[in-house]
C-alpha cells in the first residue's frame, strides 16, 4: 500500500514539473503545458515563423501529443501560440492573422470567416503593442469556435464555429503543429502524461 500511495505521489510530482516545464523556441521560454479551463493541454509543435514582419516563436497544444495531423485537425481544446521576438504593432499582428487565414482558404471561405477575421483585428486594433516574450492566446473549443487573448488579460467573445482555428493552423509550418522531437524534449517518459502513445497512432 505505501508503494502505490509512494509512485501516486511521484507521478503527481512529475506531472507538476511537467507542467511548469519550458522549451527554447530560438532562445524563446516556451511553456510545455497549457491549461485551458481545467483540461491540461500539452505541447505537440513548436518553432520559428514570420508574422507581421517579426519573427516570433509559435506552438500548438493539444489534450494529448499526436503525430497524427488528422487527430491535431480534430482535437478540442486546443490552442495556438505566439510570441514575438521583437514588439509588434496589435493592429499589423491582426492584419497578418487575417493574411494568414486568406492564404490557406478558398476565396469561397475567406468570405465566410470574414465577418469574424473583422472582429479580431479590431480586437488587434485596440492593443498598441505586444511586447517581446509577451503570448497572445488563440484557444479552440469546439462548438463555441476560437477565443482570442492578448497580454494585459483582453478577450474576445469566441469567433469562427469549428473551422477557422484550423484554417489558422494548416497555414503554419508543420514543426509547429507537430514535432516529434518536441514532444519527446517534453515528455521524456514512455509513461508521462499527454505523451502519444503508440498503440493509439497504429
Amino acid at each position: 500500500m505505501k508503494k502505490i500511495m509512494l509512485a501516486a505521489a511521484l507521478a503527481a510530482s512529475l506531472a507538476t514539473v511537467n507542467a511548469y516545464a519550458a522549451i527554447k523556441v530560438d532562445g524563446v521560454s516556451v511553456q510545455q503545458s497549457s491549461p485551458a479551463n481545467g483540461v491540461p493541454l500539452w505541447i505537440n509543435g513548436a518553432g520559428v515563423i514570420t508574422l507581421a514582419g517579426q519573427r516570433m516563436a509559435a506552438a500548438l497544444y493539444v489534450p494529448e501529443n499526436s503525430t497524427s495531423n488528422s487527430a491535431i485537425m480534430t482535437a478540442s481544446p486546443k490552442e495556438l501560440r505566439l510570441i514575438p521576438m521583437e514588439a509588434v504593432g496589435g493592429a499589423q499582428l491582426g492584419q497578418a492573422i487575417d493574411a494568414l487565414v486568406k492564404k490557406s482558404v478558398s476565396a469561397a471561405q475567406y468570405t465566410q470567416y470574414a465577418p469574424d477575421l473583422a472582429k479580431m483585428k479590431t480586437m488587434f486594433k485596440s492593443v498598441k503593442t505586444v511586447s517581446a516574450g509577451q503570448a497572445v492566446t488563440l484557444r479552440f473549443f469546439g462548438q463555441q469556435g476560437t477565443y482570442v487573448m492578448v497580454p494585459g488579460g483582453l478577450k474576445m467573445a469566441p469567433v469562427g464555429g469549428t473551422e477557422l482555428f484550423d484554417s489558422l493552423a494548416r497555414a503554419l509550418p508543420q514543426d509547429v503543429i507537430n514535432s516529434a522531437a518536441v514532444q519527446k524534449q517534453n515528455h521524456p517518459s514512455a509513461d508521462c502524461l499527454g505523451c502519444a502513445k503508440p498503440a493509439k497512432a497504429l
